[in-house]
């Protein structure tokens, strides 16, 4: 399956004059972002176009869910020429010129409370497609632009840092690499696939734990040292934590590429449509099942 990450952000409020945390409302201050969401959402159904990067992306909403608002982004892709072939026989099935826009489907949901410190956004990754700096941080200068007397600060919710996996407990260490040659692995010499994708987990007797986060994740970064974990003779370069979030454990990016560090890895858990890329129901449940653990986690309603 290919990999999927939800990226979790809070959505901060800070006054402008002295930067202290403004905490969120119904009314009055601290209401203007559950006031704008709808509207910022319903001014990027239109394709927005970066040409520094080459990247677009649009909103399709969906019907609201409660205090949050979730659809998904078209995040589309353009500035070169490519053919899509029949790979049976080489026929050209469609020529994409270069200012054709390829898009694929990233879910989105943003949480607002009635009342709390902040906010929740997920915002989905596919195979390290993200379109992050892009939706939030069109959010984040739209909305300070608007509003003077406050600032908005989206903060990533990451494991070195931030209280939320802090003291979670973590049930397994696991060491990954993408496209390993699988003469690697004498066993598989006779297997159709040229490159394989190789994981190596560390878990711990039943009901066993390894320590919270906070203990487990620094150990494992210094243990890198330079651009490679090596275990009996294969390089790993990514690590990841299955870390408790809620009721259930969840894996969580202690160490990849992309700035992965706290991406929770989702492959496993939702179903693919026809086209391959995750159901609407399925992240979009997941995503929910997420930042009402971590609603839990603070006492938020």
């Amino acid at each position: 399956m290919s990999k999927i990450g939800l990226y979790v952000y809070q959505l901060c409020l800070f006054n402008a004059q002295n930067y202290q945390q403004i905490p969120l409302a119904n009314a009055g201050i601290g209401s203007e972002l559950y006031e704008f969401l709808p509207q910022f959402v319903r001014g990027k159904v239109a394709a927005l176009q970066n040409n520094n990067i080459e990247r677009s992306w649009r909103l399709e909403p969906a019907q609201d869910e409660g205090r949050s608002r979730h659809g998904i982004v078209r995040y589309g892709t353009y500035g070169y020429s490519s053919n899509i072939i029949n790979p049976d026989d080489n026929e050209v099935l469609f020529n994409r010129n270069a200012t054709d826009v390829e898009e694929i489907p990233l879910y989105y949901r943003f949480w607002v409370p009635d009342a709390g410190n902040f906010g929740f956004a997920t915002l989905q990754s596919f195979r390290d497609r993200s379109c992050v700096s892009q939706v939030l941080g069109e959010l984040t200068s739209e909305f300070n632009r608007r509003y003077n007397h406050i600032r908005l600060t989206p903060r990533k919710v990451m494991p070195t840092a931030d209280e939320m996996y802090r003291n979670a407990q973590v049930k397994k260490l696991i060491l990954s690499k993408k496209r390993v040659p699988k003469d690697r692995a004498e066993i598989l010499r006779n297997l159709p696939p040229d490159e394989l994708n190789v994981e190596l987990s560390f878990s711990v007797r039943r009901n066993g734990l390894f320590g919270v986060f906070s203990d487990v994740a620094p150990q494992i970064r210094g243990a890198r040292g330079g651009a490679a974990f090596v275990f009996d003779g294969i390089e790993f370069d990514e690590a990841s934590a299955m870390v408790a979030i809620g009721n259930s454990y969840m894996k969580v990016g202690i160490v990849g590429p992309s700035n992965n560090a706290g991406v929770i890895d989702i492959s496993e858990e939702v179903q693919l449509g026809a086209d391959q890329h995750p159901t609407f129901q399925s992240v979009s449940e997941i995503s929910a099942n997420v930042i009402e653990n971590f609603r839990a986690q603070y006492g938020m309603r």
